[in-house]
C-alpha cells in the first residue's frame, strides 16, 4: 500500500473521531465494547507511523499540529479504554461511582484554590473541616458502591480520597497554631482580617438572594468561624490588650452574628415550607443564571485578561448548588434533578479546567484530578 499523504492522515483521523462519537461519546461506559477502542488505538498507531514516514522536512508546517492532534486522540482513547474496562467490571454502579469521583475532584479544586501554597494564618479553618467531612462522606459512598472487588483504576481513586483526607487533617491541626503566632496586635489584626473574609462571603452568597436556594450549612460555617474569632478577640482583651479597634471589632462581630443567626432561622423556615421538588427547580434556575454569567464574562475571552477571582466565585456558587442538588437527590428521587446534576457536574468540571488554564495563562498553576 502506498504511503499516506498528510491530508489522508487527517481524513482518517477525522473518521476515527466520528466513529468514537457514534460509538462511545455520551454512552454508559459499562455498556460499550472496549474492543472498538482497542481498534481505534491500533489505527492511531498506524497513522502516527505514516506521519513518521513523511518526515519533518517534507511534512510541511502542518505536520507538528497533526502529530499533536493524533497524540491527544491517543491519550483520550487510552483513558477511555481504562474507564470502560473498569465500568464493565463494576457494572451499572460505575456511573454512581463516577459521580462520587467528580465530587471528590471538586473538593480537590476547592482545596487547591483556597489552601495550597497559601499562608496558614489567613486560612478558613471551618472551610477545611467542611472539605474533610465531605471527603469522608464521599469515601463512605465510594466504598459502599464498589464493595470489596473494586476495579484497580477505581481503587486508586478511592486511595487518592483517603490520602487527601489525611493530608487535609494535617493542615486542620496546623492552621490554628499558625493563627496564634505573632504579637497581640498582629493577632488582633489577623482576627479582624479573618472576620472580614466571612462578612465578604455572606455578601457574596446570601445578601439579596433567594432563601430557597441558599445552603444552610454554609451559613452555619460562617457563624462557627465568627464565634471562634470573637472568642480569640476576647482572649486578647483578657490578656491585657488595650485596643479600641479590637474592642470595636468585637462589637461588629457580635452584631453580625445576631443577624446571621436570625437569617439562618429564616432560611431553614422558608426551605421547610417548600416541597423538595420545588427547591430542586429553584436550584436548577439558579444554575442557569450562573451559566449565563459565565457566557457573558468568559466565553471566547482572552484568558490573560479575564477576572480570575470572578471565575473562582462562580465555581464556588455552582458548587453550592450542585451539592444541594445531590443532597436532596439522596432524599427524594426526581428525574429533572438527576438530569440537572449531570449538567451541573459537566459545567463545573469545565470551569475547574478553565480556572486552571486562566491561572496558568496569568501566573502558572497545577492540580490533581480523579478520572471523571
Amino acid at each position: 500500500m502506498a504511503d499516506m499523504t498528510l491530508e489522508e492522515i487527517e481524513t482518517n483521523a477525522q473518521a476515527l473521531d466520528k466513529a468514537y462519537e457514534e460509538g462511545y461519546s455520551g454512552k454508559d461506559r459499562h455498556s460499550v465494547n472496549p474492543e472498538g477502542l482497542e481498534q481505534f488505538l491500533k489505527q492511531l498507531d498506524g497513522l502516527m507511523a505514516e506521519l513518521a514516514k513523511i518526515g519533518a522536512l517534507t511534512g510541511g508546517d502542518q505536520a507538528p499540529a497533526v502529530l499533536r492532534s493524533l497524540t491527544d486522540r491517543k491519550s483520550l482513547y487510552e483513558r477511555e479504554l481504562v474507564l470502560v474496562r473498569a465500568a464493565r467490571a463494576l457494572g451499572p454502579n460505575f456511573e454512581k461511582f463516577s459521580a462520587e469521583g467528580a465530587a471528590a475532584n471538586f473538593v480537590f479544586d476547592r482545596y487547591n484554590r483556597n489552601f495550597a501554597g497559601q499562608g496558614r494564618d489567613s486560612r478558613d479553618l471551618a472551610l477545611l473541616k467542611e472539605l474533610v467531612e465531605e471527603l469522608r462522606q464521599i469515601k463512605k459512598r465510594m466504598s459502599a458502591i464498589g464493595g470489596k472487588n473494586l476495579p484497580s483504576p477505581l481503587d486508586k481513586d478511592l486511595e487518592l480520597v483517603e490520602n487527601s483526607i489525611a493530608r487535609y487533617q494535617i493542615e486542620e491541626r496546623e492552621i490554628p497554631k499558625a493563627q496564634l503566632t505573632g504579637t497581640t496586635e498582629e493577632q488582633a489584626n489577623r482576627w479582624a482580617f479573618l472576620a472580614n473574609q466571612q462578612f465578604s462571603l455572606y455578601q457574596t452568597f446570601f445578601a439579596g438572594q433567594s432563601r430557597v436556594s441558599r445552603r444552610p450549612q454554609l451559613l452555619v460555617r460562617l457563624v462557627e468561624n465568627l464565634k471562634r474569632y470573637r472568642t480569640a478577640m476576647f482572649d486578647l482583651k483578657s490578656k491585657g490588650l488595650k485596643s479600641a479597634s479590637n474592642d470595636g471589632n468585637i462589637g461588629i462581630v457580635d452584631g453580625r452574628l445576631k443577624a446571621y443567626e436570625q437569617e439562618l432561622v429564616e432560611i431553614r423556615s422558608v426551605r421547610k415550607s417548600v416541597p423538595l421538588a420545588e427547591i430542586m427547580g429553584v436550584l436548577g434556575g439558579a444554575a442557569n443564571e450562573l451559566f449565563q454569567e459565565y457566557r457573558d464574562s468568559f466565553a471566547g475571552k482572552d484568558r490573560t485578561s479575564v477576572n480570575l477571582q470572578q471565575l473562582a466565585v462562580l465555581l464556588d456558587k455552582l458548587d453550592e448548588l450542585r451539592r444541594q442538588m445531590e443532597e436532596l437527590g439522596r432524599v427524594e428521587k426526581n428525574e429533572s434533578n438527576i438530569k440537572n446534576q449531570v449538567i451541573v457536574r459537566e459545567y463545573q468540571a469545565s470551569w475547574v479546567r478553565e480556572h486552571q488554564l486562566v491561572k496558568a495563562a496569568q501566573q502558572g498553576d497545577g492540580a490533581s484530578l480523579i478520572r471523571a
